[in-house]
């Protein structure tokens, strides 16, 4: 079982955000477990702390539980964060992201979209390329979407998508989960802010550690969709 974690950053309905973004990763169910050991251990190793949440603005900036860490500190933490990451792609992690540009109504469909689908195309390549078969099922950051995301999981998997193209290779409609009980949605958070602060603010510290993690077969990416 592949399972992809995602968050979002940049709001739809912030007329500030010129763009939405909507990114994770694809893990193994048996590679988890130890991601989120690891994480731990990052944190531990940086705050002297086992349990603050990792979100990549409050990171950033020092708002929230973060604002007692010096700025270094936050620093060095979200990059070694970033770089657990690009040092276990593809064994562990596999990147898919969309960014789409906020340009008034609701771009979530779009969004959401461009995940599940670039997912689905992902575990069909296993089986279709590499003979190995593979399911998958999605789990997101508890949002105000959940509601829509599953309506829309629903129509994709029995009726098709916008192109006609069905979720075949889902197991389930999405999950969500509250951020605070996972810490592979926290580091979907990390990945997705990564991309926002890359695309709204032509600041490509963080992106820069991982753009080369997104799902690609040779020379071709499918894992990054920008519509910019």
């Amino acid at each position: 079982m592949y399972m992809l974690y995602v968050d979002d950053s940049g709001s739809p309905s912030n007329t500030n955000d010129k763009y939405c973004v909507l990114a994770g990763f694809v893990t193994r169910e048996d590679q988890n477990y130890w991601i989120q050991q690891n994480i731990d251990k990052l944190v531990l190793q940086y705050t002297g702390l086992p349990y603050p949440e990792l979100h990549g603005s409050p990171l950033r900036t020092g708002r929230g539980e973060w604002h007692q860490y010096p700025k270094d500190t936050r620093n060095k933490l979200f990059m070694a964060t970033l770089e657990y990451i690009a040092d276990n792609y593809p064994r562990q992690f596999i990147l898919f992201g969309a960014v789409v540009k906020n340009q008034g109504g609701d771009v979530s469909e779009n969004l959401f979209t461009q995940i599940t689908s670039r997912f689905d195309k992902f575990l069909k390549r296993k089986y279709t390329k590499h003979e190995e078969p593979a399911r998958g099922i999605a789990i997101f950051d508890k949002m105000r979407k959940e509601q829509q995301f599953q309506v829309w999981s629903q129509i994709y998997q029995k009726t098709g998508n916008r192109w006609g193209e069905t979720l075949a290779n889902f197991a389930e409609v999405p999950l969500f989960l509250d951020s605070k009980m996972s810490r592979s949605i926290q580091i979907a958070d990390i990945v997705a802010y990564s991309i926002f602060r890359k695309y709204e603010h032509n600041d490509d510290t963080y992106f820069s550690v991982i753009q080369n993690c997104f799902d690609k077969e040779g020379n071709t990416e499918y894992g990054l969709y920008l519509s910019l």
